[in-house]
Order: structure tokens, then sequence, then C-alpha cells
């Protein structure tokens, strides 16, 4: 190579290595200060994406545990009230067979009742004073049903396999939708036989000025000879309110057989999203000769889709067809139900209130046993949650964690890279002033 002034190449090179030097030591100083290797998207794009997922799906996983977490606590405050809700149920049967003996005189069982009237309104109180939260009551709130998010996505279930799904799935699907009609699948046709022909009633009525309809038409009871339209009022009012139906105003009609309902176009849109559900049970679920469930309709691969799908537009959820990220804490409310107790004021009504309260002590076991049960499936899905966050970051560390020995040797290198660059273009800096001994 020529020797020459303006253009020193030897000075050029030993520049342009040493700044590479610079940057590969500035690099590792980097990582070694923040102990990650990708600190911008420059050191490596598709990991920096591939690791901003993987947390998204870390710290999801952890809000679901503590979700989950909450899910206890709340299946243990209504567990915790049930127990003490059973506690004084054992003590009013008590009361009860004590009130059945023959050797009690009628003011006996007076004092033996009043204190079986109040228990019955300490069951009523613990029902409307149990909270949860903001203060909200905590069985109406579980008697719809509460659900919780247990995992870091959502997951709608795919139309295209409600098509093809197992017996048991669809048996489940068909007694959800049953009970979230208010109907006890042992109910069978006649339970939905009735409601569907309700709600169908009621979601083709003119609401809008008041709907004379016949008391046939809603399949309520007929009022009987020498009724009066108050009667028939008081009937269907009755008839609405033991078939959950709320937010419909009963008037006198032209007649003992017939009633004004008024409701909102909310309320119609309701019914009418329930009468779907009905019908298509009481169609294509049901039998009819017994009113059960037909296993014959239920063949080991069937169809729900549109009981699927009419099921979510009245927002009536199922295992089978919700979210596999949620987990739903339901209970039976209407067995918390007191009215049935009556009084023990003699025997007759002695024997009633022991047989009533066996019945509500096995409704409340059962319920109490969905709650405990809600309880450990909350805890293994915690215990899973765990474990998934945990590998999930493992797998994230490997992409974002910087590796310390080999930054640390990379440091080394390169600080020794330095020192002998820095000298070398010492050197090479000097090379212009040789010309000048050409020159003399």
């Amino acid at each position: 190579m020529a020797m020459t002034i303006n253009t020193n190449f030897a000075s050029m090179n030993a520049q342009r290595n040493l700044q590479s030097t610079q940057g590969s030591l500035n690099g590792s100083l980097e990582r070694l200060s923040t102990g990650l290797r990708i600190n911008s998207a420059k050191d490596d794009a598709a990991g920096l994406q591939i690791a901003n997922r993987m947390d998204s799906q870390v710290n999801g996983l952890k809000v679901a545990q503590r979700n989950a977490n909450d899910g206890i606590s709340m299946a243990q405050t209504a567990e915790g009230a049930l127990q003490e809700y059973t506690n004084i149920l054992q003590h009013m049967r008590d009361l009860s067979v004590q009130s059945k003996n023959g050797s009690n005189s009628n003011s006996d069982r007076a004092a033996l009742d009043k204190e079986f009237q109040t228990m019955t309104k300490e069951l009523d109180r613990i029902v409307d004073t149990t909270t949860f939260g903001k203060g909200e009551k905590l069985f109406d709130k579980l008697g719809k049903g509460v659900d919780f998010q247990v995992g870091a996505d959502v997951a709608p279930v795919d139309a295209k396999k409600l098509t093809s799904v197992k017996a048991n799935d669809a048996t489940t699907t068909v007694e959800d939708a049953l009970s979230a009609l208010g109907i006890n699948s042992e109910a069978g046709m006649k339970g939905i036989a009735v409601t569907d022909k309700l709600l169908t009633t009621l979601s083709t009525s003119d609401n809008a000025a008041g709907a004379d309809v016949t008391l046939a038409s809603l399949g309520a009871p007929a009022t009987g000879a020498g009724a009066s339209k108050a009667d028939a009022v008081d009937n269907v009012e009755k008839f609405l309110s033991d078939n959950d139906i709320t937010g419909v105003t009963v008037s006198e009609g032209s007649d003992k057989d017939k009633v004004l309902l008024t409701f909102s176009d909310e309320a119609k849109a309701d019914f009418a999203e329930a009468a779907a559900v009905s019908t298509e049970l009481k169609d294509n679920f049901i039998d009819a000769t017994n009113g059960k469930i037909d296993p014959a309709k239920i063949l080991p691969r069937t169809d729900i889709s549109t009981l699927a799908g009419a099921m979510q537009k009245a927002g009536m959820n199922s295992a089978a067809i919700s979210d596999s990220n949620v987990i739903q804490i339901k209970v039976d409310s209407n067995s918390l139900n007191t009215d049935s107790l009556g009084n023990i004021s003699d025997v007759t009504n002695s024997e009633t209130a022991i047989t009533k309260i066996d019945e509500m002590i096995d409704s409340v076991g059962s319920v109490r046993a969905e709650l405990g049960s809600t309880q450990n499936r909350f805890s293994s899905t915690i215990n899973n949650l765990g474990n998934i966050a945990e590998n999930m970051s493992v797998a994230k560390g490997r992409i974002m964690d910087a590796d310390i020995a080999a930054e640390s040797a990379n440091m080394t290198k390169q600080n020794t890279m330095m020192q002998a660059g820095i000298t070398v273009l010492s050197q090479a800096n000097q090379m212009p002033s040789m010309v000048s001994q050409l020159l003399r």
C-alpha cells in the first residue's frame, strides 16, 4: 500500500474495529446491568414479541389465581352461613318432635311454636343479611349464578362443535336449561309444558296496551264457579309467582276467566328468549309419555347447537356450552325458602313440619355439598394455574434473561480488545508523520 498523508488507511481500519469492539462491550454492559438478553427490539425482534405474549399469559394466570381464591372465599362465606342454617333447622326439628309428644298441653305447644317461629325468622334473616363484597345479598347473587374468570384467555365455544357432543354433555346442558327455567328435571313434561305455554303466551301478548288473555292460554288454573274478576287476578298472580315470572302487572279482564297483563318491551323480549329455550326442550329433549329427559333423543353424540344458541341469547349458562376459562358458582336459592315450614301448634302441624324440615335439611345439604365440591375445584384450578405460570415464566426467562457467565467473559474479552485497539490506533495515527522523513 502506498504511503500517503491525506488518507490514513491503518487509522481508519483501527477506528472501525474499535467501534465494533465498543458496541459489543456496550451490549455486554447493558445486559449485565439489566440482567436481560433483550433490552430493545433490535436485540431480538421475534424473541421480544414471543416474550411479551408469554408475559401477558403469566400476568393473566396470576390474576386468574386471585379470581379463583375469591371464588373460594365466596363459597366459604355461603357454606359457613348454611352451617348455622342447618344447625337451626336441626333445632327446629327437635322442637317439632317435642311438640308432637302427647304429654304436651296446648300452652306447651304454643310456647314451643313461639320459639319455632323465632327460629324461622332467623333462617330468613341469615339468607337476607349474608353478604359478600359490596354488601349484595349473597344468596340472591348465587341464585342467579356468579362467573369466575379462572383463565388468562377467553375461549368461546365453537358452534360447530355443538352439533356433535357427548351424551353426558347434552344431558348436562338440558338439565341446566331446565334449572334456569325454574323446572326440576323430575317435574318432567308437566313442568316444561306449563312453562312453555306460559312463556309463549307472554312473548306473543300485546303488552303495550295490556293484553286481555284467558287463564287457559296462560296455563293458569281456572277460577271455578262463583269466582270473581278479583279472584282471577289473585289466581294469575300466584301462578306467575310460582313460575318465577316477575315484572308483570295483572289487572281485571273482561270476565272472570280473563286478565289484563302489562309489562315492558324488555320483559317481553326476555320472555321470548326463554320461550325459545323451553320450546326446544319440550319438542326435542323431553319424553312426552313420562315427562323425563329422553335418553333416546340424546344419542351417544347429539346436536345441541339450537338449544345452546337459544340458551346463550337468554343468558342461561351451562358447563358444556360455556367458556372453559370460567367456573360458575350457582345454588338453588329456592331450597332456602321457609314458607312451607308452617307451625307446630298442634300434632298434625308438627308432623308436617318434621317432614318439611327433613326435606330442607336434605336440600341445604345438597347445596353445601355443591359449594364444597366447587371449593375443591377452585383449589385444583389454583394449583394448575400456578404450575402453568411457573413453567411459562421459565420459558420466558430462557428468551429474555442474559447469560451472565457468557456476558462477563465477553466483557472481559472486549475490554482487552479495547485496550489493544486504542494502542494500535495511537500507532496508526503516527504513521503520516513518518512520511515527512522522506521529504528531508
